[in-house]
């Protein structure tokens, strides 16, 4: 049996490993670019109040929609501590649960929900690369004590989340809540995109069903966008200077105007980085033919590829989108097709100017 002195050597000598290993981490981090470290992370020295807070940033919307794509965007500072999806499959208590779990990922209390802990370290998503990819591919079993992962989360300047799976409503509580600094950025793709998305994702994949009967039911889609269309009026209106809109069309199309906008509107620097990550994400030159073609890929030419669908999607199933999902359309922006001549015609661009939601 250990003495006590032992055990408190021991002790130390954990604690010790996990200083050592976090600064080797952040400092792998800054060194891994060729800008200075200052100029990569945001100099908080110059905000006051909320701003002087780690920035708190979900991007909200719905499967299919282009949000790895404006995720790998978002994170491109690598400062920034991500969480995917953390509410898909895993929202048993409704909504109230669900708000809670994102306001516990946001305040880094991974320690305190051991469960989902193990679901973040050991599922498929990605997560936090920093964790997942440097530390768990190097130190397998500290990549198991969530209290590191704690720290990494709290030292971070940006700490993001990407949701698909509930309604935008449910960001209200986020934003009423005063010890959270939340920005949303509400992402937001043309409905008939959507679904000709996940029917191709869906054909490629036979033998494995990767959306549930209702993500595929056009009616059940257009009433998600419908609800989110009613929440967006409200958050617009409400919360203007903490929600944005954006919409992929425009990012795709033009990337590098959409990112700066989005960079400024949560308080973060756009540098060399940043362009840098924009630029291999959107011209597609930087990865391989196989990659470029893999439906989960980021990696695109983002211009060339926006309007696809039109070419994969008849006239007869464009129509009846076009019927449950108009008003969503007319509020975003989105070209309607009478005819299939109208439809087929390339002139006849599917994306209009965006009108304003209030």
């Amino acid at each position: 049996m250990k003495s006590a002195r032992e055990e408190k050597v021991q002790r130390l000598g954990v604690v010790s490993v996990l200083l050592v290993v976090t600064v080797l981490l952040l400092t792998s981090v800054c060194s891994h670019f060729s800008r200075p470290a200052q100029e990569l992370i945001p100099d908080r020295s110059k905000h006051s109040g909320h701003e002087e807070r780690t920035k708190q940033v979900v991007l909200w919307t719905m499967m299919r929609s282009g949000s790895r794509m404006t995720q790998a965007m978002l994170k491109a500072l690598p400062c920034t501590f991500l969480t995917e999806e953390p509410l898909r499959k895993r929202s048993p208590g409704g909504p109230q649960f669900s708000v809670q779990l994102l306001k516990d990922i946001f305040n880094c209390r991974f320690s305190q929900r051991p469960d989902y802990f193990r679901y973040w370290v050991n599922g498929s998503l990605p997560n936090d690369y920093n964790v997942k990819g440097r530390l768990c591919a190097v130190f397998r079993q500290l990549c198991w004590d969530a209290r590191l992962t704690d720290a990494m989360c709290e030292v971070a300047c940006v700490r993001l989340l990407r949701v698909v799976s509930v309604d935008l409503g449910e960001t209200r509580t986020l934003l009423q809540d005063p010890t959270l600094n939340v920005r949303v950025v509400h992402l937001v793709r043309d409905p008939r995109a959507l679904m000709a998305s996940r029917e191709k994702l869906e054909s490629l994949s036979p033998t494995y069903k990767v959306f549930h009967d209702e993500e595929m039911n056009s009616t059940v889609i257009c009433n998600r966008y419908m609800r989110d269309l009613k929440s967006a009026i409200s958050l617009a209106h409400r919360h203007r200077s903490r929600y944005t809109l954006l919409r992929y069309e425009d990012l795709a199309l033009q990337p590098e105007r959409e990112v700066q906008r989005l960079y400024k509107f949560l308080d973060l620097p756009y540098n060399v980085q940043v362009a840098n990550t924009v630029t291999s994400h959107t011209l597609g030159f930087m990865k391989d033919e196989v990659w470029r073609k893999d439906p989960f890929s980021t990696y695109k030419n983002s211009s060339a590829t926006v309007f696809a669908w039109r070419g994969e999607m008849d006239f007869s199933e464009v129509t009846r989108l076009q019927q449950e999902c108009g008003v969503v359309l007319k509020a975003y922006g989105y070209r309607t097709f009478p005819t299939p001549h109208h439809y087929h015609d390339p002139q006849n661009t599917p994306l209009l100017p965006l009108p304003p939601l209030l």
